[in-house]
């Protein structure tokens, strides 16, 4: 088969084939190329990845159709300039403050780290570490920043909106249908939440949305709603299917496991490697807003681009021996590699890079701590399952013997 092809087979999630291979054709043989079940370019090398997040002129977000996030309603994803800047420090005053991180967050994380994480078993009974921890603990961090624990109760909406969403390249009706009906249940749930915050706002992230203005104007409650579709979604979700990729590189490799054993300064280095090799979140789609060019391909304006952040992270020409596993690979320069200045393509990049990559990494961060705190082995408890997803993936389960 050709790169393409492969990569075709690829779409569904479960082919079995192994993506960093047919990545590194794509790179190597075709890497801007046109895919027809997706309609639209894939662009494949680190440089080419890092110009469409960063040059703006040329490459937009995309507002609307198969792949995009549109099923969240307008967020800052949509937005540009002025607007995405300021009401992206809506969310940045609380998820990007230093101060917060280091103090009320981290307070939070750490104790909701350590309720669900002495629910695991010590072995040698087995644990299901996806359903006990590494699910839990950001959705019940994100309703904690929210106020709005009850909606924690509800995981499978987010589930499915986010399936909905990036994830549904080929434009899926079932999916699309099952994600819309999600998504109204969610809102349909905010709507006395968000009353609630504007009549009597407190100190959460929620009563932001609720009491913020922007050109002397409130949030509208759909621009509100959507905000919190994607926060309770996209900050769960990814952060989840990270943990469980983290889990299952430390057991392929118990050198890497034994090494952060002996030097815990070492843990921001190994989050930041972890989400280099990889990415719960493997592709990113944008439009062109101008005819252009990437690596001598004629791209239209109006056309759809999905931009590899798996093939960019694995791109020699930018990371030595890039398909190993070395969690002392960032020991230098870890906290660049959630910022756009870093080279890890995981949270994309320019004015878009996610804003909740330093919320992303505290939850990480607490929660490997714990692991290496409570434990001194972790093993699978049958044979390891195979990842799933295109664009969202890990593993689906995570059912492990974790002793001391």
């Amino acid at each position: 088969m050709t790169p393409l092809e492969e990569l075709v087979t690829l779409l569904p999630g479960d082919s079995g084939l192994d993506h960093y291979a047919t990545f590194e054709r794509l790179r190597n043989e075709a890497p801007v190329v046109f895919c027809e079940p997706m309609d639209g370019w894939v662009v494949t090398r680190w440089a080419d990845v890092t110009r469409v997040f960063e040059d703006a002129e040329h490459f937009a977000p995309m507002a609307a159709g198969s792949g995009s996030s549109a099923i969240y309603g307008r967020t800052i994803l949509h937005m540009t300039g002025v607007e995405h800047r300021r009401k992206a420090a809506i969310l940045g005053r609380r998820m990007r403050n230093p101060r917060r991180l280091k103090g009320d967050i981290r307070s939070i994380v750490a104790r909701l780290v350590g309720e669900h994480g002495d629910r695991l078993p010590d072995g040698p009974a087995v644990g299901d570490v996806k359903g006990l921890f590494t699910s839990l603990v950001p959705l019940d961090v994100m309703g904690e920043l929210m106020a709005m624990r009850g909606a924690t109760a509800f995981p499978t909406w987010y589930h499915r909106i986010v399936s909905a969403s990036i994830s549904n390249v080929t434009g899926d009706v079932g999916i699309h249908d099952s994600g819309v009906a999600a998504r109204e249940d969610l809102f349909a749930w905010l709507d006395p939440e968000i009353d609630a915050n504007r009549a009597d706002p407190d100190d959460n992230l929620l009563s932001d949305l609720c009491t913020v203005e922007y050109e002397g104007e409130a949030l509208t409650n759909d621009e509100i709603k959507s905000f919190c579709a994607f926060l309770l979604s996209a900050g769960i979700e990814t952060t989840d299917r990270a943990l469980v990729n983290l889990c299952r590189e430390l057991i392929a490799h118990p050198d890497q496991w034994e090494r952060l054993k002996d030097d815990r300064s070492l843990v921001p280095s190994a989050i930041a490697e972890i989400l280099r090799l990889r990415p719960p979140v493997q592709a990113s789609i944008r439009q062109a807003a101008l005819d252009t060019e990437l690596s001598g391909v004629a791209i239209a304006a109006g056309d759809k681009v999905m931009v590899l952040l798996g093939s960019a992270n694995h791109d020699a020409e930018v990371f030595t021996d890039p398909g190993t596993f070395d969690v002392a690979r960032f020991a230098d320069n870890a906290p660049a590699q959630f910022t756009p200045a870093g080279t890890n393509r995981g949270f994309g990049g320019g004015a878009h890079n996610c804003t909740g990559s330093l919320l992303a990494k505290l939850e990480m961060e607490v929660a490997l701590e714990y692991l290496l705190d409570r434990f001194d082995h972790m093993s699978h408890a049958d044979n390891p399952p195979a990842d799933e997803g295109f664009v969202l993936r890990s593993a689906p389960t995570l059912d492990l013997i974790l002793s001391t």
